[in-house]
């Protein structure tokens, strides 16, 4: 495990690099390791490096590498879609939501919370790159969503979340993550949010952008893990 502490050790540099350049400090950003198809142990192995903040595509992932690593400090984050009817089974568990695409989704995931006496934070998904695709509320949509989430106690709207178009080129990638600053600028101004902080955008590939571009969560999969397991 070795390799995975110095590819760790490795990438907080880069990335404290990449926020000097900008005027920014390293400790406002957050490392979201994303261990989908990842053993328990790669996961344990990236905590003992210092990694609290895990990510998860699926909720069944979730849910069963969590009964495995109960016993460690991990904060659960969900970043893929998310099925309403996944919902009452990964409420109790989550940290933050990043996915919150549609109203539907708010009004189920605002029952669990209730139910358990619970808040739970989100963030809305968005689409700027226009891809069919891609998951997230049109830009334009945004501020509906987050108008009906605010009316609802045990939601804690914490910003947004984008992906980048794939394949799309540096100076276009960058155009969508700053769409998506402006964006969380332009609600958190409309609706007088302090807390609507939030940016979680830019991957193994595209981070360093991400960062210039103002995220404070960065989804990092493959230069922490390397690549995936093959699927059987």
């Amino acid at each position: 495990m070795q390799e995975l502490s110095r590819a760790i050790e490795t990438l907080r540099a880069e990335i404290a690099a990449c926020a000097a350049r900008v005027g920014r400090t390293a400790d406002v950003i957050t490392i979201v390791a994303i261990s989908k198809s990842q053993p328990p142990e790669r996961i344990a192995a990236a905590v003992g490096a210092g990694i609290t903040d895990i990510g998860e595509n699926y909720a069944q992932e979730l849910i069963a590498k969590h009964r495995e690593l109960e016993h460690l400090p991990i904060r659960w984050h969900f970043v893929g879609r998310l099925q309403t009817n996944k919902v009452k089974a990964i409420a109790p568990l989550v940290h933050l939501v990043h996915s919150l695409d549609r109203e539907s989704l708010a009004l189920e995931l605002e029952r669990c919370a209730a139910r358990l006496g619970r808040r739970i934070a989100v963030l809305i998904q968005v689409n700027t790159s226009g891809e069919p695709t891609k998951g997230g509320v049109p830009p334009h949509a945004a501020h509906q969503l987050l108008g009906s989430i605010l009316g609802l106690k045990h939601l804690e709207p914490r910003g947004l979340m984008t992906l980048a178009g794939l394949g799309d080129s540096p100076d276009r990638v960058r155009q969508e993550f700053r769409l998506l600053r402006t964006l969380r600028d332009e609600l958190a101004r409309d609706f007088g949010l302090e807390n609507f902080t939030e940016l979680s955008m830019g991957m193994s590939g595209d981070y360093p952008i991400a960062i210039e571009e103002g995220a404070t969560l960065l989804r990092i999969g493959t230069r922490i893990f390397g690549e995936r397991p093959a699927t059987k």
